[in-house]
């Protein structure tokens, strides 16, 4: 029974990263959250912040915490939107960081299955660039896509 509901989690999932509908879901309709839970980092997962870094508002890989800036929605536009801050994941230069959401090609990301469906890549729409983890408390970055680095693989679950 619990594959079963992991299953169809995953497949709603599948369907929500590969597919874009034509047009956006009811904005007051539950929402699914999502963690990204990092392959090489175990207990590592994507953690929005409200740092003044360089840029600001970086994507962190951090330890698992439980607190809602380490979950995100997955829109139907290609965003990855965090719950605590409505911000969107978006590359600057080599490097994510939370910005407004407005849907422009440097927030658009393609989830790609590493292993069926266990693990994937998450490639910038349009490019060869996927996130990858750059240490614990550090910036996640863009790097090359390469289906055997396991600092490219996330393991995607609900919050």
């Amino acid at each position: 029974m619990k594959f079963a509901r992991v299953l169809t989690a995953v497949v709603a999932l599948a369907s929500a990263l590969l597919v874009t509908p034509a047009s956006h879901a009811d904005p007051d309709a539950q929402r699914d959250q999502w963690k990204f839970v990092s392959v090489a980092v175990p207990n590592d997962v994507w953690d929005q912040t409200n740092w003044a870094w360089d840029p600001e508002y970086p994507i962190i890989g951090h330890p698992s915490h439980g607190e809602d800036n380490q979950e995100w929605f997955i829109n139907g536009d290609s965003t990855i939107e965090s719950v605590r801050y409505g911000w969107c994941a978006t590359a600057i230069g080599d490097k994510l960081a939370g910005r407004p959401c407005d849907g422009s090609g440097n927030q658009k990301w393609k989830g790609e299955p590493h292993d069926g469906y266990y693990s994937w890549l998450m490639r910038l729409e349009g490019t060869d660039q996927c996130v990858t983890h750059n240490g614990t408390y550090a910036e996640l970055v863009l790097r090359t896509c390469e289906r055997v680095r396991q600092d490219q693989q996330w393991i995607i679950g609900r919050a």
